[in-house]
């Protein structure tokens, strides 16, 4: 296929905190099969996509970090081009092991720094608490004398780390950046009230980013409004709401998922782009262009369209036709880590909830 990055010139980028931009749209890596990874990822970064996002737990970056390399070496696009970002694991959190975890990154994806880090999970579970893992340890749940990064006990419920509280964590990832291992440091799946926490400690590097999952069914409005206050970019990842993934506790409560919602398919129709696209620009659109989001898959189809969204613009009637369809609906709890006073979504849990086992696979759907 023919090489080109002309689509990126389209593609607006955010500024953080740090003053560096990060592209608006970025390649999820979450649940992308050995494999296809890598080519997925060429394609992307040959159709116009600068960012891609990435996990150790995800159990690909070996892949990524083949792609990435694979397209530097062409020439057309440089390191300096790329945003590059990706997560310290549940089981890292203590300062002897977030270094550790993120060398195993670094190494994968054959790179000397990467541009965003984030706490993937506030809560230290699944956790060993004693060793640092990583996918060589094993990316899937095992029993804790294994050492995996998604370790469970005798009796089958994940080890959780109770004595372990994520501002121990940013503390020492505060060293990350004045080493140049990292960029920039954020955070993932965490509540208002524990940001609240981390930016109280009015540390020197502050949250950069937030991802947390939010689409047309959960439209994270207050999260949002609070991140931009704060001087912290929102990215949104499962930015479709498909609803694919083992960990999902509830229907949708229209019974389809936002690609199937009848208000997205009359857009669709009117404006003759597919579900896909009208969600996703109707993330761009938001906050005058101030959300960033995370669009996964490995159809080279599907990868191409996902970016092609800037070519036209929902009008304010349609926009504001998004609020009817807000149901606060959240897919992806992993409730089996609620054992943990950092679990972020105990408010969302029901009255009387008794913690479940740990499931057979790991949340990128690796199994032992």
């Amino acid at each position: 296929r023919a090489f080109t990055t002309k689509a990126s010139l389209n593609v607006p980028k955010l500024k953080l905190r740090t003053g560096a931009l990060l592209p608006q749209i970025a390649l999820g890596t979450w649940k992308s099969p050995p494999g296809v990874t890598q080519n997925a990822v060429e394609c992307a970064l040959q159709n116009g996509y600068t960012n891609i996002d990435t996990a150790n737990d995800y159990n690909n970056e070996p892949e990524v970090g083949a792609a990435i390399a694979s397209v530097l070496s062409k020439g057309t696009l440089k390191r300096s081009d790329l945003f590059i970002q990706s997560k310290l694991w549940n089981s890292n959190h203590r300062a002897e092991h977030i270094l550790p975890d993120l060398q195993q990154t670094l190494s994968d994806l054959q790179l000397d720094y990467i541009d965003s880090y984030v706490i993937h999970w506030p809560q230290a579970c699944p956790s060993i608490k004693t060793a640092p893992t990583t996918r060589l340890t094993g990316a899937y749940p095992a029993h804790c004398s294994k050492g995996t990064m998604f370790p469970y006990d005798d009796d089958g419920y994940f080890v959780s780390d109770v004595d372990h509280h994520f501002t121990e964590t940013w503390q020492a990832m505060q060293d990350l950046v004045d080493k140049g291992l990292v960029r920039s440091i954020g955070l993932s799946n965490f509540n208002k009230t524990q940001i609240q926490e981390v930016l109280d400690m009015k540390l020197k590097h502050q949250p950069a980013m937030l991802q947390n999952e939010c689409h047309p069914y959960l439209q994270q409005k207050d999260l949002i409004d609070f991140c931009r206050c704060n001087g912290i970019v929102f990215q949104a990842f499962s930015s479709l709401g498909s609803g694919d993934t083992h960990l999902a506790v509830s229907e949708s409560p229209t019974g389809v998922i936002p690609l199937r919602d009848p208000y997205v398919q009359s857009l669709a129709k009117k404006y003759g782009k597919n579900e896909g696209q009208i969600i996703l620009r109707w993330h761009v659109q938001r906050k005058n262009g101030g959300v960033a989001l995370v669009t996964k898959s490995v159809t080279e189809a599907r990868i191409k369209s996902n970016i092609q969204v800037y070519d036209f613009e929902l009008s304010a009637e349609d926009m504001a036709g998004f609020d009817a369809i807000n149901y606060g609906w959240r897919h992806l709890f992993w409730r089996e880590t609620a054992n943990h006073p950092d679990y972020p979504f105990k408010d969302e849990l029901p009255y009387g909830y008794q913690l479940e086992k740990a499931p057979l696979e790991s949340s990128s759907g690796t199994a032992e």
